[in-house]
């Protein structure tokens, strides 16, 4: 076999593995910046335990109110 030949085949294969591993580093980076969205988006809408559970007491407590206000209304009556 020509030598010529021999180099040629070498650096196809090496071309075929670069660019396989172009393709799949780019995929993964491009895969890693969803995810950094993806967690910076969740770190915005994040409420702590605290946060939710005096949410929940004011909800609550309009919820007592609105029933206090519906039973005098029916008492009235």
């Amino acid at each position: 076999m020509d030598i010529n030949v021999i180099v040629a085949v070498v650096e196809g294969i090496i071309s075929l593995a670069a660019g396989a591993l172009t393709f799949f580093l780019r995929r993964t980076i491009t895969e890693l910046d969803k995810c950094r969205e993806d967690i910076a988006k969740v770190k915005e809408d994040y409420i702590t335990k605290e946060d939710f559970f005096r949410e929940q007491a004011d909800t609550r407590r309009k919820l007592d109110r609105i029933m206090d206000i519906l039973l005098e209304i029916r008492g009235g009556k």
